[in-house]
């Protein structure tokens, strides 16, 4: 049975945040806050005050000025806190993958039913990522990602292109599945906006079972 609220990391938490934003820090020390904003999907008075956390708690050393010349290094305590972050969200999104494969069987049984050969997922994240695997195990062809995410947009997802949600009409596809539990009718609304068709969006019984749904107005 999938029980989608024991997973901490599945919905964008504090934790997740903190991981990308010590990530990103880790690869560059020159990294401005409006682009740790830009990747981690938060505002800047956010990004700040995270960072205010982590040079309390001993995380990072900032040096420079203001903003425009800020510095930021990890210390070992921060690097030991990316670790353990990192560590538990491999560990989470294992046991999800393996959940959430059990729990697909109708989906997959909808997509051979309905002959739905060439697969759009909209949302390049977590769940658009277990999603990939899934379907590629079970030879279903996967075609790209849709994301409103400027900065993923022109990126690749474990090899698939990532492309901004108004390519899907210059792309010929079978099925658009929106490929997230908990912010669905948002992706959904906005795919609708833009009047994207043959769309298919998930949804779970009392029993965890995934299964596939037409999208409205599809």
């Amino acid at each position: 049975m999938l029980n989608i609220e024991k997973y901490t990391f599945f919905n964008p938490s504090p934790n997740f945040r903190e991981m990308m934003i010590l990530k990103l820090i880790s690869e560059d020390n020159d990294i401005s806050q409006d682009k740790i904003s830009k990747n981690v999907g938060i505002v800047p008075s956010m990004v700040n005050k995270y960072l205010k956390d982590f040079e309390e708690k001993g995380y990072i050393l900032k040096s420079g000025e203001n903003k425009r010349n800020m510095t930021y290094q990890l210390t070992e305590q921060g690097k030991k806190r990316l670790q353990f972050l990192t560590v538990s969200f491999v560990d989470e999104v294992s046991e999800l993958y393996f959940d959430t494969k059990e729990s697909f069987k109708k989906v997959l049984h909808t997509i051979k039913k309905d002959n739905l050969e060439n697969i759009l997922l909209y949302g390049a994240g977590v769940v658009g990522g277990i999603v990939l695997k899934i379907l590629k195990s079970e030879n279903v062809n996967v075609i790209g990602f849709l994301d409103d995410s400027i900065s993923k947009q022109g990126d690749q997802l474990k090899g698939i292109d990532i492309y901004p949600p108004e390519k899907a009409k210059e792309i010929t596809y079978d099925a658009l599945i929106i490929a997230s539990f908990r912010h669905y009718e948002k992706i959904l609304n906005k795919a609708l906006e833009r009047n994207l068709e043959k769309l298919y969006v998930f949804q779970i019984d009392e029993e965890g079972n995934i299964s596939l749904r037409k999208g409205e107005q599809n």
